[in-house]
């Protein structure tokens, strides 16, 4: 009877399957790696965010290479490749467009974008993917006039406008390092999101990827999250001191977890002067200890408390006949007054 040969080839996969294979290997990670200090920065790059910072070539290529293995590779993996878009520079984000535009069926591909800068082609490309899930924003300067009026400032209005017409599920807002919130950019950016969190009524998740005060430029969008009615999950930097920001935002019913973390390190403390403060308030400190981890530290007892004895451990282990005749010393009367303890002969012969 001639045995079945089952056929090896990846081609001879289900189409499913390869879906889920390819994923694995052309859908970008959700932050790139920071370019090292020593590389130079490209004279064309405008923001300096380390989040809009692009990552080296051989990132980009690995991620395509698995697409030019096959027709049917490419058909498969170019709408999963598209699925995320990071889009670092408006340079970076006019070229995308051209494709999106050439090709409009890819931008029914897009679920989730990441803005390394506010840029009026980023907002086209907003524009363009109508089935966007996810935008990850990073807030940055208005260069040409940081202090000037908002009105000026098309960029941010053409973004604000485009994010007005998206029904948002996970929102995560970052900044650059220079976008303080008392300039006239940031404040805008907040203020007009906030106005625009009520049309999401799908929204799901907010992760503010800075550290965030209560001022009166971030209550407005706080205040909007804890009345968003499909809101479940909220992360955030640990504060260094308290504020109620996100006291106002655990208002909200619907809200299961807040994950607070610290940048580089696996979980905080319960004894920071923001968790100190927070267990004060019940219904926030709950949600905090569901969606955050915390790194347990251990009692320390001092020697003033309860001194220890010195150590009458003998550094060689006793045999069980030396056992007994030490056990039948010690019960000799007067003998420890008398006597010190004996200890284990040594096998070395001097």
């Amino acid at each position: 009877m001639a045995s079945t040969q089952v056929p090896t080839s990846l081609s001879s996969f289900p189409e499913e399957l390869l879906a889920r294979i390819l994923a694995y290997c052309v859908i970008p990670p959700q932050v790139f790696p920071v370019r090292p200090p020593w590389h130079i920065q490209p004279i064309f790059f405008p923001c300096p965010s380390s989040l809009a910072r692009p990552t080296p070539y051989t990132s980009t290529r690995a991620r395509f290479s698995p697409l030019l293995v096959s027709r049917q590779f490419l058909r498969i993996g170019t709408p999963i490749y598209y699925q995320t878009l990071h889009l670092p520079t408006a340079a970076h984000a006019a070229r995308v467009l051209e494709t999106l535009v050439a090709q409009p069926v890819l931008a029914g591909a897009v679920r989730r974008v990441v803005l390394g800068c506010v840029s009026l082609e980023g907002a086209r490309v907003l524009r363009a993917c109508e089935r966007i899930e996810d935008v990850d924003i990073c807030i940055d300067v208005y260069e040409a006039n940081p202090q000037g009026d908002a009105a000026d400032d098309q960029d941010a209005q053409a973004l604000c406008d485009a994010l007005d017409q998206i029904d948002l599920k996970h929102l995560t807002i970052r900044r650059t390092s220079d976008a303080y919130l008392t300039l006239t950019r940031p404040k805008y950016l907040l203020e007009r999101i906030a106005k625009a969190v009520p049309g999401w009524f799908n929204l799901e998740s907010a992760h503010y990827a800075l550290k965030i005060s209560s001022t009166p430029a971030t209550r407005p969008l706080a205040e909007a999250l804890s009345h968003a009615p499909k809101l479940r999950s909220l992360k955030g930097q640990l504060p260094a001191i308290w504020n109620d920001l996100f006291l106002t935002i655990s208002k909200n019913p619907t809200l299961e977890q807040i994950a607070l973390y610290v940048e580089g390190v696996d979980g905080i403390l319960h004894t920071t002067m923001y968790m100190m403060e927070a267990r004060k308030h019940a219904h926030l400190s709950e949600l905090i200890k569901i969606g955050t981890s915390f790194i347990r530290t251990r009692a320390h007892t001092t020697a003033a408390a309860l001194p220890s004895p010195p150590s009458t451990r003998p550094s060689t282990p006793l045999s069980a006949s030396r056992v007994k005749e030490v056990a039948a010393e010690l019960m000799t009367p007067g003998l420890s007054h008398n006597m010190s303890l004996p200890v284990a002969r040594s096998s070395h012969v001097s």
